[in-house]
């Protein structure tokens, strides 16, 4: 049986206090995945890890049979992970995982004085996402150019932040966006 890919939920960072407390730098967007009990893997011989307490507002962890700060300290830069499987149980309706983006085409809207009277709405392919970074706040969707547009002379890849300005859906089955042309025509 094929084992599900790792995604990097978190790094443990320094020891906090004599408990065994621990700075948590959390890399996922669901922080509601640290609840006491919760297991998560590492690529360590320590093996998954339990979470025995979180706070949240400190960014705070500590973990079962880890609590003495003698013990936490060997979890310093430890990095944490969750399967694909139990990243997808947490996202409701309409929430994605990153690597459920990736590979998926992107659609701009072309509407046209005439075409919007009638309410005829041309789409135009982009290109398709072969990453996403997060900068600050934003989320951008880097997309590799359509072979056609390629050939106009426009750039091989260009990015889309995850705005509604130039967002207007996003889901696996495809990306549409508004505005996101003069992006790659700019780039």
């Amino acid at each position: 049986m094929k084992q599900s890919p790792l995604l990097l939920v978190a790094k443990v960072g320094r020891l906090v206090g004599v408990g065994g407390a621990l700075k948590l730098h959390i890399m996922s967007d669901f922080p509601s995945i640290f609840t006491p009990h919760a297991v998560f893997h590492t690529k360590t011989s320590l093996g998954d890890l339990r979470v025995h307490t979180f706070n949240e507002q400190r960014g705070l962890i500590t973990f079962c049979g880890f609590q003495s700060r003698e013990s936490a300290a060997r979890l310093v830069n430890c990095e944490l992970y969750a399967t694909l499987e139990e990243s997808r149980a947490i996202c409701t309706e309409g929430e994605f995982l990153w690597q459920d983006i990736i590979g998926t085409k992107v659609f701009d809207k072309q509407t046209h004085n005439e075409q919007e009277c009638s309410g005829q709405v041309a789409l135009l392919e982009l290109g398709e996402v072969k990453d996403i970074e997060r900068i600050g706040e934003i989320d951008y969707l880097l997309v590799a150019t359509d072979s056609k547009l390629r050939a106009q002379g426009l750039p091989k890849q260009f990015f889309v932040p995850y705005i509604a300005h130039f967002v207007s859906s996003l889901s696996p089955q495809g990306i549409f966006t508004h505005n996101a042309l003069s992006l790659l025509e700019q780039s």
